[in-house]
């Protein structure tokens, strides 16, 4: 009998990829995702994740967003957003466009996130 011995894989890229899009999209009034089954998926590996590291990495990421968003979160809570999740190469790309302002996040396969804040090239 051959034994066949898999790797614990880490979904850390899609755990964060969920909680980014949770979190960022709770600063809008309203934020609808393109991609319901991504989305779905996403979820997921999320609810897989031990709920003290979810509050732990949820807490992480509420600061580096409310860091980096906090000049807009006001005007932000005023919009509607429509999130767009791909994902190219190895990156997970989300989008949240409301017409005026773009917030984009890219996170990499170790759960390594990036966020900025620009205009929406649909507003110019």
């Amino acid at each position: 009998m051959r034994y066949s011995f898999t790797e614990k894989t880490s979904h850390r890229q899609q755990e964060t990829a969920y909680m980014l899009y949770m979190i960022i999209g709770s600063y809008f009034h309203r934020c609808s995702c393109r991609s319901k089954a991504l989305e779905e998926n996403l979820f997921l590996y999320y609810k897989e994740l031990q709920e003290k590291k979810q509050v732990e990495k949820e807490r992480q990421i509420i600061k580096v967003s409310e860091g980096v968003l906090k000049d807009n979160i006001v005007d932000l809570a005023e919009m509607n957003a429509e999130a767009v999740i791909s994902k190219v190469n190895d990156l997970y790309i989300l989008s949240f466009y409301t017409g005026f302002e773009r917030v984009v996040v890219t996170v990499d396969e170790k759960g390594c996130y990036e966020i900025s804040l620009g205009r929406d090239e649909l507003a110019a």
